[in-house]
This record gives structure tokens, C-alpha cells and sequence, in this order.
């Protein structure tokens, strides 16, 4: 088994769907940095209260999600190599962005000192 933490963000709205045996299940899709300019697209598929939480989030928005991984490998329609991931979500975190606060130029000397003491 593989346990992978990814973070990114929605590509789309997550959908909420009902298995065949009547339990919801929310799915979705994130976009990755792969780091060499690329994107590496992951499925998502949660269940639970972890499905509940993944609905309530919308697309372009920053996530962190941890789970089970698979990998797998495919030819596209032009015939060249593919790969994707997909994940079963055990635990889904929304981002935000660092809260810029304004800082009174005053306390940067005290802060430095008590950093070098």
C-alpha cells in the first residue's frame, strides 16, 4: 500500500454520488505542482465525513489531502505513454493563505534580540 500527502488545487467542483448500495461518496480532481513545470492530475475519490468535507470546497481552491495511492499506466488515443494517480482520501485539509498582519517597524529590533540571546 501506498500513503501519499499531496497538496494543490481543485480542478473542479468535487461531485457528490451515491454507490449502488445507497452510501455517498464525494469525488474530484487535483492539480499539482510536479516541479519540473508539469502538472500531475490525481483522483480523488472520499468517503464518510472526509466525502462531506470534500463537497463543501469548491474549484481553484488549495487543498492538502492524505490517503491510499495507486498508480497506473495507460496509452493515450495518440498512442504515447500515460500515468495517473488516484488517491482514497482518509483526511482533507483546506489551505488558506498566509495572513499578511502589519508590523510596527518598532518591534523588529525586539524580536531580533530575543532571536539572538
Amino acid at each position: 500500500m501506498i500513503r501519499a500527502l499531496l497538496t494543490g488545487t481543485l480542478h473542479a467542483d468535487p461531485q457528490t454520488r451515491t454507490s449502488q448500495s445507497g452510501k455517498p461518496y464525494c469525488t474530484g480532481k487535483l492539480k499539482a505542482d510536479g516541479g519540473d513545470g508539469n502538472m500531475v492530475w490525481c483522483s480523488l475519490i472520499a468517503f464518510g465525513q472526509e466525502g462531506e468535507r470534500l463537497a463543501t470546497l469548491k474549484a481553484g481552491q488549495a487543498i492538502s489531502v492524505s490517503g491510499r495511492a495507486k498508480l497506473s499506466s495507460w496509452l493515450g488515443k495518440d498512442g504515447s505513454p500515460a500515468a495517473g494517480l488516484s488517491l482514497v482520501v482518509d483526511e482533507v485539509a483546506a489551505l488558506r493563505g498566509k495572513p499578511r498582519h502589519r508590523t510596527d517597524a518598532r518591534q523588529w529590533p525586539l524580536v531580533r534580540r530575543s532571536m539572538t540571546n
